[in-house]
């Protein structure tokens, strides 16, 4: 009798993991180039890392739907979130009869008959309730390729999974910290050394802005240290429990690999403290509190847990003693807090200039032109920004932009929280704790700061939402490698 030998069949091949596999790759060199070319803050710098952002994204939302990691729930909730927003805003560039704009933002009429020769000598009949039109497309345009982007990672990592993404920013956070560390001790004020900023600022590093570089550094920081955590959790997993097999075991690759993300750390978090922005410095010790938290939380063996825990005690200690005690005390003595260390003016100016445009706003990114008109404070000095960008974006979009912005605030910790519920991976689990630290330490930056309206940073920001939305690949089913 023949004996007839059937082959189980094997899916065929796709090209969606190459695919994703070099829209990553695109994504890891924007994040760089945003970074270091000077935050990306000019325009020979944006308008690339917009059109890469736009990119990745078509291509992340438009992976096959049948490829079953790319399906990540909630996405398209988020999706209509962020439209609303984009439509929102560009109801502020649409042309609206002057009648119109005096019923909707009284105000406006006000300001720009102050800022536009045409519209005071009737040119037109028709302008855009934004008082910089101009400026608003710009920063209309931004938003939606890096909600692309956001999409489209969420997607992507879906696919290949975060971890090569959080080692390349890792990679990335390091040179730039080298970057920074070795140009401080020469004090110049230019970037690189050579580059002279066009509007004034402190530069560090390749940044304009010693708190927008702080600013990169809390993003990329907790992402190294959620992807640490993530190592050290699968650390040692097959070794016998004796000194000798676990002393052998530091010999090993995945030793080396958790020694130098673990050196990675301490260079990052170094040159975050060596900016002394005291709300960089802030946000940084919270997000040591929260990632030592979920630590704690996650129930590790003893030994492990307090090795964890005493890292993390060090990192803190090393990081803040490498600036010196003394001088951080100073430099927070220093602040005059009875003015919010001169925040105080600029929040009340953003305060007023929202309440004079409540429904409409000024136009998303004119908060500058407006302060032109409306700024009380500190007048030997123009504040193109608020100090808070959350008092900024009600007084750039007023009803009109908070409302669907809380929107996407709400439904995107909604995903999240439903992804940690869900999660089987612990490397995801910890990407993701990663992620979300840092998206936490950068919003509480942002109400001193303004570090999320440098390009680059923004894009990182997009990133860690995608990594804080993916859903873990599945393992490879051994069952299609096999033959009968």
């Amino acid at each position: 009798m023949t004996v007839v030998r059937y082959r189980r069949a094997v899916p065929p091949p796709t090209l969606t993991p190459v695919i994703a596999s070099g829209a990553v790759a695109l994504v890891v060199a924007a994040v760089a180039w945003g970074a270091f070319a000077f935050g990306a803050v000019y325009p020979w710098a944006y308008w690339p890392l917009a059109v890469c952002a736009a990119a990745v994204g078509v291509v992340g939302v438009s992976v096959p739907q049948c490829a079953a990691a790319a399906r990540v729930p909630g996405l398209r909730l988020l999706a209509g979130a962020m439209f609303l927003f984009v439509i929102a805003g560009a109801l502020q560039i649409v042309p609206l009869p002057l009648a119109q704009i005096a019923k909707l933002s009284p105000e406006a009429s006000s300001a720009l008959a102050r800022l536009d020769l045409g519209f005071v000598a009737g040119a037109s009949a028709r302008h855009p309730l934004s008082i910089a039109p101009g400026r608003t497309w710009v920063a209309l345009v931004l938003f939606a390729s890096y909600a692309l982007l956001v999409l489209g990672c969420a997607r992507l990592l879906s696919i290949r999974g975060a971890r090569r993404m959080a080692e390349a920013i890792a990679i990335v956070g390091v040179l730039l910290a080298f970057a920074a560390i070795v140009q401080k001790p020469f004090s110049t004020e230019k970037v690189y050394g050579l580059w002279t900023p066009i509007d004034g600022g402190s530069p560090y590093g390749p940044f304009v802005n010693r708190n927008h570089f702080a600013g990169w550094m809390l993003m990329g920081l907790p992402l190294t240290l959620g992807l640490l955590c993530a190592m050290l959790s699968r650390a040692m997993r097959g070794v016998r429990p004796y000194w000798r097999d676990r002393l052998m075991w530091l010999s090993t690759p995945d030793a080396s690999l958790i020694l130098l993300t673990g050196a990675a750390t301490f260079v990052m978090a170094i040159s975050l403290v060596l900016t002394l922005s005291m709300s960089g410095m802030t946000a940084l010790a919270v997000a040591i509190v929260i990632t030592a938290t979920c630590v704690i939380r996650r129930r590790w063996t003893r030994g492990r847990t307090a090795a964890a825990i005493a890292y993390l005690a060090v990192l803190f200690v090393v990081a803040y003693g490498w600036a010196g005690a003394d001088v951080i005390a100073s430099r927070f003595a220093d602040g005059n807090w009875t003015e919010l260390d001169a925040r105080r003016g600029a929040w009340t100016d953003a305060l007023d200039v929202s309440a004079r445009f409540p429904l409409t706003g000024t136009g998303l990114n004119t908060y500058g032109v407006a302060t032109i008109l409306y700024q009380r404070h500190d007048l030997a000095h123009h504040y193109e920004q608020a100090h808070n960008d959350y008092l900024q974006l009600l007084a750039e979009g007023g009803v009109l932009l908070a409302v669907p912005a809380a929107l996407c605030l709400v439904v995107f910790a909604r995903a999240v929280r439903r992804r940690f519920r869900g999660e089987t991976s612990t490397t995801a689990y910890w990407l993701r704790v990663g992620a979300v630290t840092g998206l936490a330490a950068i919003a509480l930056q942002e109400t001193f700061d303004f570090s999320l309206q440098m390009p680059g940073n923004a894009l990182l920001f997009a990133v860690l939402c995608g990594i804080a939305l993916h859903v873990a690949p599945p393992k490879p089913d051994p069952a299609h490698r096999a033959q009968v």
